[in-house]
């Protein structure tokens, strides 16, 4: 007698599975939008409206026009175990290294987690407005249950999301003014410190920083920017304000900032940038405008680039250890995984300067005139 093999039915599939992760999106009260759902389960809209009117029958959600799908509360769930082998990492922009290094760099997180038994999965947004962030934040964050979350080069907004809801979480790189959450960095309040010893070791007294304006910079910045100004107080007493050049990160606002810190009777000799491709522009604008390097302006970076040692002369800058650094980074948040939390406080890792060529102390040609006409872009 031949037996009859039930098959089960896409659709009916995705129904279990997501009556089996309901839990997991009860403390978001809705439901991720169509599109996230469509690719964690790798179905069409079509299929995915058909699951979610099944649900609805079933008393489980309930479609709300232009809004989406809302969780009902007649229905018992069952919260399942959190996974703790699985791990979610979060990147909105990349500020402070290419694009092909940052991700060089969270494939290395990656690596080291799947060598110790842990699995990542990695999920980019970028250009969020105000408006929709925190309700595609709760979409990401409801369709991965995970047992911690990676941020990297996140916004301050997103940092206060996931520190008010208490969501386990490690910060790759600095946490912003009044966010409690652990968080692993370069020391660049110390790198700062050193760069302006260091051009005043070599004789500069009109040192100047290259920075993003408030508006635009994230945590590393705003501790630079500390270092750059204890380092002046401590050199050079409460006289005189220091020098910071703020821009809106981009190369038209790059050769302003330039252009108004030149423009003075007396202009810089030293100059310190933040990021990487800002030192690049910079570099070009001011070898554009007839300035030497270092002859004329000597020029450091605070972030490290292979485009920094292939440029000529090639930029003095501060490197770390990114394999050492991914090691750590991996190992605490298995340890934020397994405890379900960290103590609040930032861990530490030190750079390495790089001399390059542009470095020197200051020589006779920079007293020459500066005008700010000649230099303003069109």
């Amino acid at each position: 007698m031949s037996t009859m093999i039930k098959r089960e039915s896409l659709v009916a599939q995705v129904v279990d599975i997501m009556r089996r992760d309901l839990p997991c999106y009860k403390r978001f009260k809705w439901l991720p939008g169509e599109r996230v759902l469509c690719k964690r389960f790798h179905v069409s809209r079509t299929t995915l409206r058909t699951v979610l009117a099944k649900l609805q029958r079933q008393g489980f959600v309930q479609a709300v026009p232009s809004k989406g799908y809302r969780l009902l509360q007649t229905k018992a769930y069952h919260l399942p175990q959190r996974p703790t082998h699985v791990i979610g990492s979060l990147q909105e922009d990349f500020f402070t290294v290419s694009e092909s290094q940052s991700q060089t760099f969270i494939r290395n997180i990656e690596h080291t987690l799947n060598t110790l038994g842990y699995e990542m999965i990695i999920e980019s947004c970028y250009h969020l407005c105000e408006r929709d962030r925190y309700q595609r934040l709760a979409g990401i964050v409801a369709a991965h249950p995970v047992a911690c979350w990676a941020l990297n080069s996140v916004s301050q907004s997103t940092q206060r999301w996931f520190a008010q809801r208490k969501i386990p979480t490690l910060v790759l790189g600095s946490c912003y003014p009044g966010i409690d959450l652990p968080n692993m960095e370069v020391d660049y309040r110390a790198v700062c410190r050193h760069a302006v010893g260091m051009l005043w070791r070599l004789g500069h007294r009109r040192i100047a920083l290259l920075s993003l304006a408030p508006y635009k910079y994230l945590g590393g910045d705003m501790q630079s920017e500390l270092g750059f100004i204890e380092g002046w107080h401590k050199l050079f007493g409460k006289s005189g304000l220091p020098l910071i050049l703020e821009h809106d990160g981009s190369k038209v606002g790059i050769r302003r900032a330039l252009t108004r810190g030149l423009a003075g009777s007396v202009p810089f000799t030293a100059l310190l940038v933040l990021h990487s491709s800002h030192a690049l522009t910079a570099a070009g604008f001011l070898l554009q405008k007839g300035f030497r390097l270092p002859a004329d302006i000597s020029l450091v970076c605070r972030c490290d680039d292979d485009a920094l040692t292939w440029f000529v002369p090639s930029i003095a800058h501060y490197t770390y250890d990114r394999n050492v650094f991914a090691r750590r980074f991996a190992r605490a948040l298995i340890q934020l995984a397994s405890a379900g939390c960290l103590q609040t406080r930032p861990r530490l890792m030190m750079a390495d300067f790089v001399a390059g060529e542009t470095l020197a102390p200051p020589g006779m040609a920079t007293g020459r005139s500066f005008s700010p006409h000649r230099s303003c872009p069109k």
